[in-house]
């Protein structure tokens, strides 16, 4: 059977978490892939967004290209660096507070 966009959006950001280190940065949590994100360390070297469509859409060396950017955080450690860093996140946009 063909392997489904989603598992393979699934199987991409496992190899590029895997990459990254597999888990949390500052915890260590690894548990749910889907509770794991990218942060990219310099947001000025940043292209793009490592999210779902992407994962399917781009070449291989392109998204390692941009992980290897990133640090992975969990969801939860992701937005206390964002709140300590002074940004928010409104209607899917990055702002200042």
């Amino acid at each position: 059977m063909a392997e489904s966009n989603k598992q393979r959006r699934e199987r991409i950001k496992g190899e590029l978490l895997k990459r990254r280190g597999g888990k949390c940065a500052t915890c260590g949590y690894y548990t749910a892939q889907s509770a794991l994100c990218f942060h990219h360390r310099n947001p000025e070297d940043k292209k793009f967004n490592i999210s779902g469509v992407r994962l399917t859409r781009m070449r291989r060396a392109v998204l390692e290209e941009e992980s290897d950017k990133c640090d992975v955080y969990c969801l939860n450690c992701h937005a206390e660096l964002h709140d300590r860093e002074g940004w928010v996140h409104e209607n899917g946009k990055r702002t200042k507070k």
